[in-house]
């Protein structure tokens, strides 16, 4: 199983987080968005200490994430994912655009890390788009087959979802975009995974600790992904740790008071 952290650029608190992970061997892979300014060479640099055994891959960020690009004009001027799905189901996506756009933060990332990704996959799970997928199984397959990373597809089993009991509607419909890239990747023979979980909604984050081995039951091949969001600063995940400093206070102070009883 590969445990894949997203967003790595995004945010300090993000990479911190994942930076911790690694280092604890937690994670066996990362995806980076060296679309932004501030996931430059010196803030891979850390992530890259660990790359002897943590995949590093590319990130396509195809939407407006309101940070500042590391590209000029055109390039940096994206649409917000409403827009970019709506024109995508619609047919109105321009494969030229679409083609410059992966190519240049393609080589962003060489640059930027100075090797090639171990793989491509991207934010909001948008290179699964109509009008996308297909022109991204094309770049992969037009370099050279020692540099061709893996394509991540989010293609999920609703039947072991469903016997998880795991919280299957947004699954359902991020998996029928990743079936569809994963028929599209395996006819021109990129390679992919096989199985993919760690769909919920971040409201039920309580429920996460009970979701996490569930999640990893529905995978069964080597290479199916289970996918982690890492961070700090939402307010959810600060309720998450004080409530988890709370439970250590609590079971510091019954320790004690046993050790004062006995």
């Amino acid at each position: 199983m590969i445990v894949c952290a997203d967003d790595y650029g995004l945010r300090e608190d993000i990479d911190r987080a994942i930076l911790e992970l690694c280092s604890l061997n937690k994670l066996s892979a990362v995806s980076c968005m060296v679309l932004f300014k501030r996931c430059d060479a010196k803030g891979l640099s850390g992530l890259l200490a660990h790359q002897a055994k943590v995949d590093i891959g590319l990130h396509l960020c195809l939407t407006d994430e309101g940070l500042p690009s590391a590209l000029p004009p055109p390039e940096c001027k994206l649409p917000e994912f409403k827009s970019l799905f709506r024109r995508a189901v619609l047919g109105r996506i321009n494969p030229q655009d679409i083609s410059r756009q992966i190519s240049v933060q393609y080589e962003l990332f060489v640059t930027r890390c100075g090797r090639c990704p171990d793989h491509i996959d991207g934010h909001l799970h948008a290179h699964q788009l109509p009008g996308v997928r297909v022109v991204l199984a094309d770049f992969v397959r037009s370099l050279p087959p020692e540099h061709r990373p893996y394509v991540r597809n989010t293609r999920m089993s609703v039947g072991a979802i469903r016997r998880q009991k795991l919280p299957w509607m947004k699954a359902v419909f991020i998996g029928e975009f990743g079936r569809r890239m994963q028929s599209a990747l395996r006819t021109v023979k990129v390679p992919t995974n096989d199985g993919f979980a760690g769909i919920y909604d971040f409201k039920q984050w309580r429920k996460y600790p009970g979701y996490l081995p569930k999640f990893a039951d529905c995978l069964r091949e080597p290479n199916g992904i289970l996918v982690v969001h890492p961070g700090f600063e939402e307010n959810w995940r600060r309720q998450e740790f004080e409530s988890l400093r709370e439970s250590v206070a609590l079971n510091r102070r019954l320790n004690r008071f046993q050790h004062s009883s006995s």
